[in-house]
């Protein structure tokens, strides 16, 4: 039967989900069978318990109807008194068919013989009471009051009984309880046990077949192909793996074998190859090391030309430029004879100019002299005038004093005394400030004495500088008179060598063209050789590589044990 792994995992995996599923429905049952036979016990009891209570009330209302008729002869309270020993009997009998046990049934019994009793001595005391016969009346009521105690009592007892049984029930509904949890564990754990089985055997029926296959794959990874083919009969993957496993092991052998012959033949074939590649590359190279020569006396001539075109386009620019340079001198030349006849002219005039500056500080040194003599004149006229203007304060002065002496008669005599005074005094401030004038225009006019000789000095030096630069001007003019004619000459020569160096530049052209046609055939003709050199070094080294890959190919396959 072909039964895969993941059948076989999910039939173990819902084989386990099956037995949860019975234990869970199990366990749902018999908890609903416990919380069922616990709901019908704790009705039951509890209707048995409503229907004693509901007797007593009966029984304690038909006693209250009673009571109060005879009290108050009121009728309507028979009807009550009726209706309630109605239903206190129904209850009674309901109770007789509800409780089985035999302390129950006796209680009910006591019950229903002081309910007869009650209602019995009732009757006798209602006929009493309608006809007026109230002694009676309160004889039956006094005697009544003995059955409704009992009646009421035994309801009570029956109320515990119920009880009772209510616990006793209850304590056994909940060792049913724990006996189904119990029961619940138990078959929990052997669900567990029964997966946990389901689980090892499964995991031992996919493992160990896989452990075999993992170590015979180990044996071939190895190298070792003798090793004893992996028989599994199951029908699963892993069987079916392990005959793929058995028929690729095969295969494997008959293809090592025919690598290893035909590696054989790849290496002999790979070793004639690199002789015939090395024969026709020693061949190639000994071509183009001839190539190589020409082409490298070929660059050497380009070079050679290329060079020498160089050197002579420079020289015939250098002739150019100096022709041009030439061209330039000459008339920079002509400009410089004629700037400096220019010069000789400004120069003459300067002379001229500077004879006549230098007899102008001479005649103005003699003024300032003059005018320092004419100014000490001034300030010895100004101290005489400070000197009168002393004496005239002494003599106001002296005046005022006498004035004071005559007393009212010399009062106007001193009016003029002190008048006196103060311009004697004014004369005298005016004498000093003008002789402060002076003195700066005295000390002024030595300064201005010594420039102006100083700049005598410096005017007859000029004019000896400006004398001998006329005399330097006239030699510059005969000078450059004779250059421009040189250069003159200069520049024809060089004109001439211009021409002749463009028709050396125009043939060293031509050369260079030829040599570099030779040079570019001479290099296609070497990379040609290079590129075939090239190619059968290529082949020589791919054969190379061939055989050794032939040989390494050899050697992997030798370490396979066939």
């Amino acid at each position: 039967m072909n039964i895969t792994i993941g059948k076989k995992i999910t039939g173990g995996f819902l084989l386990v989900v099956g037995l949860v599923a019975v234990m869970s429905i199990f366990s749902y049952f018999k908890i609903g069978e416990i919380e069922e036979s616990y709901e019908q016990t704790m009705n039951s009891n509890l209707e048995k318990m409503r229907m004693t209570q509901g007797f007593a009330a009966d029984l304690a209302n038909e006693a209250v109807a009673m009571r109060r008729f005879n009290f108050t002869g009121d009728v309507s309270d028979l009807p009550v008194f009726e209706e309630y020993r109605k239903s206190s009997e129904e209850k009674l009998t309901v109770l007789q068919q509800m409780i089985q046990t035999g302390k129950g049934k006796e209680l009910l019994q006591q019950m229903k013989a002081d309910k007869a009793a009650y209602e019995a001595i009732a009757q006798k005391s209602i006929a009493a009471k309608q006809a007026n016969n109230l002694e009676q009346v309160a004889l039956h009521m006094q005697a009544a009051g003995g059955p409704y105690k009992a009646a009421m009592g035994a309801a009570e007892e029956l109320v515990q009984e119920i009880e009772v049984i209510v616990r006793a029930e209850a304590q056994t509904q909940s060792e049913t309880a724990k006996e189904s949890q119990m029961l619940i564990l138990v078959i929990n754990i052997l669900v567990a046990c029964i997966a946990v089985a389901i689980g090892i055997l499964l995991s031992r029926s996919i493992a160990n077949p896989l452990k075999r296959i993992t170590v015979a794959s180990g044996e071939i990874a190895q190298g070792n192909l003798t090793h004893e083919d992996v028989i599994i009969d199951s029908a699963d993957e892993i069987g079916q793996v392990a005959r793929a496993f058995v028929t690729m092991k095969a295969n494997l052998k008959q293809l090592i074998r025919q690598i290893a012959s035909t590696t054989e033949q790849v290496a002999a074939s790979s070793e004639e190859l690199t002789a015939s590649a090395e024969q026709s590359a020693q061949a190639t190279e000994q071509v183009a090391s001839t190539v190589n020569d020409v082409a490298t006396g070929a660059e050497r001539q380009v070079s050679a030309v290329v060079t020498a075109a160089s050197v002579v386009e420079q020289m015939s620019a250098g002739i150019q430029q100096v022709a041009v340079n030439a061209n330039d001198v000459a008339r920079m030349a002509d400009r410089a004879a004629t700037t400096a006849r220019q010069g000789d002219t400004a120069v003459d005039a300067a002379i001229t100019q500077m004879a006549s500056i230098e007899k102008t500080v001479a005649g103005s040194a003699q003024v300032v002299t003059k005018l320092g003599e004419r100014s000490t004149e001034i300030g010895q006229i100004v101290n005489t005038i400070s000197g009168i203007a002393g004496q005239t304060n002494l003599l106001a002065l002296n005046a005022a004093i006498e004035a004071a002496r005559a007393g009212e008669q010399g009062r106007g005599f001193a009016v003029v005394a002190e008048e006196v005074r103060k311009l004697a005094e004014q004369s005298q401030e005016a004498a000093k400030q003008i002789a402060a004038l002076i003195g700066e225009i005295q000390t002024e006019t030595e300064n201005s004495v010594v420039a102006i000789n100083e700049g005598s000095r410096e005017a007859k030096i000029g004019g000896e500088v400006v004398n001998t630069a006329g005399k330097a001007f006239k030699e510059i003019v005969d000078l450059i008179g004779a250059v421009s004619e040189q250069i003159g000459e200069i520049s024809a020569s060089i004109q001439q060598m211009s021409a002749a160096s463009q028709q050396i530049v125009t043939a060293v052209r031509d050369i260079d063209k030829i040599s570099k046609d030779t040079a570019g055939q001479t290099q296609t003709i070497s990379a040609a050789t290079e590129e075939t050199s090239a190619s059968m070094e290529e082949i020589a080294a791919s054969s190379q590589a061939l055989a050794h890959l032939a040989e390494d190919l050899q050697t992997a396959v030798q370490k396979f044990r066939l």
